[in-house]
């Protein structure tokens, strides 16, 4: 099993057609958006598939980027922390016949006709799933994606 730790708005991709997207994670009983917070994920897949962090999509393929890396401001002394009762909201897109299942139940999602970058090798399905810890997530029988645990980075106060 390959388990990544992903935070809003971050992505994987897997094989050529599979896109995850984190695109929220919340927590608490009152559902709360958390800042800073990332999820970590577990992906079980056939050894022929390939998992990849979409911002080393661009290394892979060759291409360079022209945008400056901006100084990494200096980290303050801090700890990761659980999130309990948390959840993650995921967007996944597959081919269009590819099926998504959570938790044993087949999920509705909605054609993408194009996109970002404008044509697709095909109408794509986009999928929006809430999971909570230890969810799962089936793609094509094959692909399990778990949500093992949620945590977020919190600062010490500093002394007075």
């Amino acid at each position: 099993m390959l388990v990544l730790c992903r935070g809003k708005n971050q992505s994987v991709i897997i094989g050529d057609e599979i896109t995850l997207i984190v695109e929220d994670i919340r927590g608490g009983a009152d559902g709360r958006r958390i800042s800073g917070a990332s999820v970590r994920l577990g992906f079980q897949t056939p050894s022929y598939v390939s998992i990849l962090r979409s911002e080393l999509l661009s290394k892979r393929s060759g291409t360079t980027q022209t945008a400056e890396v901006a100084e990494r401001p200096r980290r303050r002394s801090g700890e990761i922390v659980d999130i309990p009762d948390a959840q993650v909201r995921l967007q996944i897109q597959t081919p269009q016949k590819v099926p998504v299942c959570h938790n044993g139940t087949p999920a509705v999602g909605s054609v993408l006709e194009k996109g970002e970058g404008g044509e697709t090798d095909g109408p794509k399905m986009v999928y929006h799933l809430t999971c909570r810890k230890e969810d799962r997530i089936a793609i094509c029988r094959n692909i399990i994606i778990a949500a093992l645990d949620f945590h977020q980075f919190v600062y010490n106060e500093r002394p007075a």
